[in-house]
């Protein structure tokens, strides 16, 4: 269940304590163990210990291995929408605690009815709609334990009769039903989840929709406190609470000011913005942040990424033997490919090989340029893109991808070769693509420690609006790089072949984001991907990319394997 922490902490320090002590209580009574240090307490939305679901933490502790069943809760945590999916494994471990304890304790019956009732009466005056799916599943589950019953789409039902655990499941096969409904129902995979606890489970349970998270980045409660608080979630705020001419604002304020005009940018997204992305929109930055600013939500985004920046910087640095050498390794295998594949351009000098038939210039126009050699023109034939997925989903390994996209360029400057850095990540309807350094700015290496992960992912939108962004250089030859879990995921839907709405996960997405690929290899791009996620991610990725995808297991093993890969891509241009 998610936490209501406010009401909690609104207490006094003494009241706080006591309820604090009087969930405990609870706890070791239902699970007759008074020797258990629970992590888990649930309060009511008045801040007071809740007998009902007290009751049930202390069965979990009693008839499962809560050890088992805490470790999928804890790498939840650092999830993108980390509580909504704590929250919805709760609502089935409470259904199927109440049945193995109910045998031996009847009053439950009368406790979950009441429990049902406050959680309706809590949803009271809200539209069900606006709540996020798994919020609209918990309301559903108590409103039939109350007697009550709304009609659920058919992919509605067969998610809550998974979620609804029946008892005679062991604790190894509820995490993996749980893991198969996030897996299945909302395309939550391995590489979303953090398998290493963090801190200990919040303090939890109560009521719907008050989140703590911001744009997918775990917070501190007290820092929530200055984001002003409508009644949906966090979460729910940067998903339809604003208008499209505020969402603007609002992206701009958080990730920099737009690249382009209002009137371009509306002729970019006229271009890009159509069949399955048709009403998306697209935010161009260079992360130029302005100065003036007072809204309390986007003040806490610009921390966080602060924030992370540092963590990053740390990373790199303290690994900084390691790096620098894959560095060193990359840059010469990719050098020794220029110097084989890349063609060569005779230019006049004074010095090389006599070219006879203008030696006349030397002696009537005192132009010593009569002799001619070998020219290297990589700065005019080939540049690389590097994309970074910045989707809240690479949470968990924000410092690594950090540390591999500075690898991949300052190896690819020292080649000489033109390199652009960008990100991409997805805010409510808007696609905001951040560009780190540009092909002239080899110097700027560094600002790609600046990336941060924060919100969702539509790789097919981002992929289109890399192919534009390419379209308009003057390379001849390109090859783009990504940086990817390959776990496309958003709150907006996409707008399927039968004209039907389908969510932006799983096959959808997958499919989307292949489509985008093959797309960019028929206009001459060639394309890879530096895999960032977990194994069960493995086959979308390699649907997506094929051939020329890269797993990194650790960082010794980078520029043998990318450089393979970049090696093999620049001998078939």
């Amino acid at each position: 269940m998610c936490a209501l922490r406010k009401a909690h902490e609104e207490l006094s320090e003494r009241e706080q304590e006591q309820q604090q002590r009087r969930a405990t209580n609870l706890i070791w009574n239902a699970a007759g163990d008074y020797g258990l240090h629970p992590t888990s307490r649930a309060y009511d939305s008045d801040g007071y210990a809740d007998v009902y679901m007290n009751s049930i933490v202390g069965a979990v502790y009693k008839y499962y291995d809560y050890g088992t069943i805490k470790r999928l809760l804890d790498a939840m945590e650092n999830a993108p929408q980390g509580e909504v999916w704590q929250d919805l494994f709760w609502t089935g471990l409470e259904n199927c605690a109440y049945q193995r304890a109910v045998k031996d304790r009847p009053a439950l019956r009368l406790l979950r009815v009441g429990y049902a009732r406050m959680i309706l009466a809590q949803a009271e005056g809200w539209h069900e709609l606006d709540l996020p799916a798994a919020d609209r599943l918990k309301l559903e589950h108590y409103r039939r334990i109350a007697g009550g019953r709304h009609k659920l789409t058919d992919r509605e039902e067969q998610i809550l009769a998974a979620l609804e655990f029946p008892p005679e499941l062991t604790s190894e096969q509820l995490v993996e039903r749980m893991k198969a409904i996030l897996r299945d129902y909302f395309g939550i995979t391995g590489g979303m989840l953090r398998r290493e606890s963090l801190a200990k489970l919040p303090q939890f349970m109560g009521g719907i929709g008050r989140k703590r998270y911001f744009l997918g980045a775990r917070v501190s409660s007290k820092e929530l406190k200055s984001v002003k608080r409508g009644k949906l979630s966090t979460f729910g705020r940067i998903t339809g609470e604003r208008s499209p001419e505020q969402l603007r604002h609002f992206v701009a304020d958080c990730f920099g000011e737009p690249m382009f005009g209002p009137r371009e940018n509306g002729e970019i997204e006229d271009r890009l913005c159509r069949d399955r992305h048709s009403g998306c929109m697209l935010h161009f930055t260079r992360g130029e942040l302005g100065d003036r600013v007072s809204d309390g939500e986007v003040l806490l985004q610009r921390k966080v990424s602060k924030n992370q920046a540092q963590l990053n910087r740390k990373y790199y640095e303290d690994g900084i033997i390691a790096h620098r050498l894959a560095i060193i390794r990359l840059t010469e295998r990719v050098r020794n490919c220029i110097l084989v594949h890349l063609d060569d351009a005779m230019v006049k000098s004074r010095a090389g090989r006599l070219k006879a038939p203008v030696v006349w210039r030397g002696v009537y126009l005192n132009d010593n340029r009569v002799f001619e050699k070998h020219e290297r023109t990589t700065d005019t034939e080939l540049s690389v893109d590097v994309l970074l997925d910045g989707s809240a989903s690479q949470l968990q390994r924000q410092e690594k991808v950090a540390a591999q996209a500075y690898i991949l360029a300052e190896s690819l400057t020292r080649c000489g070769l033109p390199v652009r850095v960008s990100s991409f990540c997805t805010v409510d309807a808007c696609t905001v693509f951040r560009i780190y350094r540009d092909y002239d700015e080899p110097e700027k290496n560094s600002a790609v420690f600046e990336y941060a992960a924060a919100g969702f992912n539509r790789d097919g939108l981002a992929l289109r609006a890399e192919e534009y962004l390419l379209s308009h250089t003057p390379y001849e030859r390109r090859l783009l790089i990504t940086l990817s879990d390959c776990s496309p995921n958003d709150v907006k839907k996409i707008n399927g072949p039968d004209g039907r709405l389908r969510e932006y996960q799983s096959e959808a997405g997958v499919a989307d984001s292949s489509t985008e690929v093959e797309r960019l290899r028929r206009l001459g791009v060639s394309v890879m991907c530096v895999f960032t996620g977990e194994e069960s991610e493995l086959p979308n990725a390699r649907r997506i990319y094929g051939r020329e995808l890269v797993r990194i297991r650790s960082i010794s093993q980078f520029a043998e394997a990318v450089g393979k890969v970049i090696v093999e891509l620049i001998g078939s241009m």
